[in-house]
């Protein structure tokens, strides 16, 4: 191999490593897992419908922050009823979270992706969830 095609490869096999060194680095972390308590909590049941979609809203303290989630799913699709969460109002429930999501415990140890969503004031159980609205 001529010492061109060697300084080709090498520069090659140099940009190939650079990409995956910074691809490695843009990729984000995933929230840890803390305990929130379960402040309160909304739905908007679709009534009546066969493919409707239903809204789920919870509100949850971490920390004395207040974290408020929304799940649209369809009706046919819900594994886990909320109620089932909702039980816990009060209590610690383990969560992740970052800028645009909160994630909760969800039926088979799969968690539930929630948005976050501070638009609604419709909390009628905890002030602060209400307060957190805008």
């Amino acid at each position: 191999m001529n010492s061109a095609c060697a300084r080709a490869v090498l520069g090659l096999v140099l940009i190939l490593a650079g990409s995956t060194v910074a691809g490695a680095a843009d990729k984000k972390e995933p929230a840890p897992r803390t305990e929130a308590v379960l402040l309160d909590h909304a739905e908007y049941l679709c009534k009546n419908c066969l493919f409707g979609n239903s809204d789920y809203y919870f509100c949850f303290d971490v920390n004395s922050k207040i974290l408020i989630g929304h799940e649209k799913i369809r009706t046919q699709m819900r594994k886990k009823a909320p109620e089932n969460l909702l039980e816990t109002r009060g209590n610690k429930v383990p969560i992740r979270f970052d800028d645009k999501y909160i994630w909760i415990p969800g039926p088979n140890g799969k968690e539930q992706r929630l948005t976050q969503d501070y638009t609604k004031k419709l909390f009628t159980f905890s002030d602060a969830c209400q307060r957190a609205a805008k």
